[in-house]
């Protein structure tokens, strides 16, 4: 798989006891799969514009085609903007559908949760480098959930090369949160089994994102921080990381 890391099957500790969203810790089993090294980047993007997939519902979920044709723009909410459309800058501004609908139309899909959480520590790492504490030279961030730049924009996907994950993936820390493939959970007390878990009841519920964003804090940037947004939300603290299942 180009610009693709393959993560082989593997049991991992997930979660943490920082906050009673991230418990309890257990032993999760996940089957091998692939993951885009980097996030996807407007130039990624651009192939999905090119090929119109704004009108092309095989592209989307039913209630994702529903929401598309409401959009006053068939492209992301930042597209146009300079300060967030150059080429190897992620694409943000994309809602859950649009995410979903790119990951179709690479013939890929979102990664769960716990793909995403093995991926940038594998269960041993605090942060996707390691255990030293986040520097402007290892990701894009706002202590303090302050911006030092109120004009604030995306850094360049690779900007950060030492920031890379043990599985060898980049930019999983800061810059843009991703969508997952899950709703979010006030805890992982559903997850009686472990085995590749995900949780999607509705795509209009709330979904997870991972990785913290531009405008979050240190702590936003480990490992097993969660948060969540409704699945139309188009700001610019989300992009897009996409995954391939092994059969």
């Amino acid at each position: 798989m180009n610009n693709m890391k393959y993560i082989a099957g593997a049991v991992f500790l997930r979660g943490s006891t920082a906050y009673k969203n991230e418990m309890p810790v257990s032993k999760v089993r996940l089957s091998s799969y692939w993951i885009d090294i980097y996030p996807v980047t407007n130039s990624r993007y651009q192939r999905f514009i090119d090929v119109k997939g704004y009108e092309k519902p095989e592209y989307w979920t039913e209630k994702g085609w529903l929401f598309v044709q409401q959009l006053p723009e068939k492209f992301p909410l930042y597209w146009n903007n300079p300060r967030w459309n150059q080429p190897e800058q992620p694409v943000t501004g994309v809602s859950w559908w649009e995410a979903m609908a790119f990951a179709q139309f690479e013939g890929k899909q979102l990664p769960t949760e716990a793909q995403w959480e093995y991926a940038a520590g594998q269960g041993v790492d605090l942060y996707p480098w390691g255990s030293d504490a986040p520097t402007d030279e290892l990701a894009n961030f706002a202590p303090g959930c302050e911006p030092a730049d109120l004009h604030r924009c995306s850094t360049w996907v690779d900007q950060h090369p030492r920031a890379v994950s043990r599985s060898g993936c980049h930019d999983m820390a800061g810059n843009l949160n991703e969508w997952c493939l899950d709703n979010s959970t006030p805890d992982y007390s559903w997850d009686f089994l472990g085995v590749n878990p995900v949780r999607l009841e509705s795509e209009i519920l709330p979904h997870i994102v991972r990785g913290g964003s531009g405008l979050h804090d240190e702590d936003c940037l480990r490992c097993t921080s969660r948060d969540y947004y409704s699945p139309e939300m188009r700001d610019n603290i989300v992009g897009i990381r996409c995954v391939v299942n092994e059969d």
